[in-house]
């Protein structure tokens, strides 16, 4: 495997390991009981967080085109790295609509935020088994495919936990039409996040399955 490849993939897994903290944050943003937590605080954490995935976005598609004739497959690393950026804002957009609707003292329902709180384990766990995936792609092909696959299996569980939210959400009237947007985007949100971890999955298999 050629240098160029190895480097693109260290620098892949590198941004991966910060949507993982930034995603972390939100986790304990969510299951941590302490009142004197400024969510807004929480918020700029993560989005700085995101300003830096951001910026290493930059720099790493920089560096594809520098690389890009000695790189096979250039799309497919592209649209992971959009999908990572993307990820990332995502994240921390559900962030902040989260802070928006404590700093209005809303109340969410204890169901709506276990569902939630499932929703990010799951991205986490999905996020980890991207790093391997990508981490295995230049030693071991057949293990690169084996960690993307099992995204498959949580981004379904994901999906259903996205329907569960709808379905609470919209069963039954809401006087504070806010909240119910808010919640809805936030789920959206990290729906979203899922949906191109699993993307970039399968870009990582059809990378793989050209080196088996």
């Amino acid at each position: 495997m050629s240098i160029a490849h190895i480097t693109l993939e260290e620098k892949l897994q590198q941004i991966t390991v910060k949507l993982i903290d930034e995603t972390r944050a939100l986790y304990e943003f969510l299951t941590v009981d302490d009142n004197s937590i400024n969510p807004m605080q929480i918020y700029a954490k993560i989005n700085g967080i995101k300003d830096s995935v951001e910026n290493e976005k930059y720099l790493t598609g920089e560096y594809i085109i520098k690389v890009r004739e000695g790189l096979d497959y250039v799309d497919l690393y592209i649209d992971i790295l959009n999908n990572l950026e993307k990820i990332a804002q995502n994240i921390a957009a559900a962030t902040y609509r989260l802070s928006v609707l404590l700093t209005r003292s809303s109340k969410i329902d204890n169901i709506m935020h276990g569902l939630i709180v499932v929703m990010c384990e799951k991205i986490l766990a999905s996020l980890t088994h991207l790093i391997e995936s990508i981490k295995t792609l230049s030693s071991s092909a057949k293990k690169s495919i084996e960690s993307a696959r099992n995204i498959l299996k949580l981004e379904e569980d994901v999906d259903d936990l996205y329907r569960n939210i709808e379905l609470k959400l919209f069963e039954k009237p809401h006087d504070d039409l806010v909240y119910v947007m808010l919640m809805k985007d936030i789920a959206d949100r990290l729906e979203d996040s899922e949906d191109l971890i699993r993307d970039s999955a399968n870009s990582i298999t059809y990378i793989a399955f050209s080196r088996t």
